[in-house]
């Protein structure tokens, strides 16, 4: 470092990995990597995701000594300034001199995403969400506490690290305000003895039902921001010896599959983090494979409906014919804002058949509800 007592603009300490004794990119061969201090205490603001994406950004300037194709432009002058955008929106700028490179600013150039953020424009990030009230999703709800279980999740507030024993990854068409409430749902009834006061939901934003789908294959064939960032994330979490409770529902299961394979993928263990997924639409062998891969604790994956289209279908893990009809027959009502979002078979937590048969039926849907107690007789037994 240099004198202590230059500014902070002017005073240099290492950029160091965020992670280094994890595995992720090493320092190669070459020019010191520096920061100023006043760009490092910007960069200590950021999660752990972005701050890896910065220093694995800088890393590449290594690799021509900071001029070239990595580098804005070519003009090899000692202190010419360049500029280099990280991807989530991050921007620094550096310089270049014959022993080092160094980075002097940052810059956020993406809006906090909030409520009122659009949610074409919401951005994935950190979320804790406090609970506002002791409504809570059980058989004998009625239509009429739908609101009031909404109302039972708080605001949702950016943050850089998660500080709750509760996560949660929410499904696809969830906007920052259906996730929150609706994620604080799935932890309650999955943890229902914690009766949890508060959770971070790590934010997966919806870009439309296209293009969200379009995420659901890429994360069983290769991989997603979301699960990158999610990956990162239980990586920081096992670094610090914490351990948590994740939920996933929907496609939050397919993604947390694929952040756990990634983990894998590196030869880090999880053991002591817990897991329970709701209406997954990931294939539940390769999910239970990964989760025992990595030494975690599987508390629950098999909470589905029977006509839920999305572990059934998409999730690849019922594809008979009596499935395949059931799931398409009750499509309507997984899909669309304006059915009830209690007779759905997807969206809440399946409690039970005694349940979803009487939501049904106090939502004027009686041949769907006769249908289901015949499924369940039949596979009972009972004539």
């Amino acid at each position: 470092m240099q004198e202590s007592n230059l500014p902070a603009q002017h005073q240099l300490i290492d950029l160091e990995n965020p992670l280094p004794s994890w595995n992720l990119k090493q320092k190669k061969a070459g020019k010191k990597l520096m920061i100023t201090k006043e760009a490092d205490t910007f960069m200590r603001t950021l999660n752990m995701y972005d701050r890896t994406k910065v220093y694995n950004e800088a890393l590449k300037l290594t690799s021509d000594g900071g001029y070239g194709w990595n580098s804005k432009g070519f003009k090899k002058e000692p202190m010419f300034m360049r500029e280099k955008m990280c991807p989530g929106g991050i921007s620094f700028m550096y310089n270049v001199n014959p022993e080092m490179i160094v980075i002097n600013r940052m810059r956020l150039e993406r809006g906090a995403t909030n409520l009122e953020t659009p949610k074409k424009m919401q951005q994935m990030g950190l979320f804790e969400v406090q609970r506002t009230s002791g409504v809570r999703w059980h058989e004998e709800i009625g239509p009429d506490s739908i609101p009031e279980l909404e109302r039972a999740w708080g605001e949702p507030q950016l943050v850089r690290t998660i500080n709750t024993e509760h996560v949660a990854v929410n499904g696809m068409s969830n906007d920052l305000g259906k996730a929150r409430w609706l994620m604080g749902v799935h932890v309650d009834t999955a943890y229902w003895e914690d009766y949890a006061k508060s959770y971070t939901l790590v934010y997966n934003p919806t870009r439309g039902a296209v293009f969200d789908f379009f995420e659901c294959i890429q994360d069983k064939v290769s991989t997603t921001k979301v699960a990158e960032f999610l990956a990162v994330t239980m990586i920081e979490t096992q670094q610090k010896g914490i351990t948590r409770k994740w939920t996933a529902h929907s496609q939050g299961g397919i993604i947390l599959t694929r952040a756990v394979e990634l983990v894998n993928m590196r030869g880090i263990s999880l053991k002591g983090q817990r897991v329970s997924i709701h209406a997954g639409g990931n294939e539940k062998t390769r999910a239970e494979n990964a989760f025992m891969k990595a030494g975690m604790t599987i508390d629950e994956i098999k909470r589905d409906h029977p006509n839920d289209l999305v572990p059934n279908l998409a999730g690849f893990n019922d594809l008979s014919p009596r499935a395949f009809w059931r799931s398409l027959s009750n499509i309507d009502l997984v899909f669309g804002d304006k059915r009830p979002v209690e007779a759905s078979p997807h969206t809440l937590p399946y409690l039970s058949r005694e349940s979803a048969i009487r939501h049904l039926q106090m939502n004027g849907y009686h041949k769907r509800a006769e249908k289901l107690a015949k499924l369940t007789m039949k596979e009972f037994g009972i004539s």
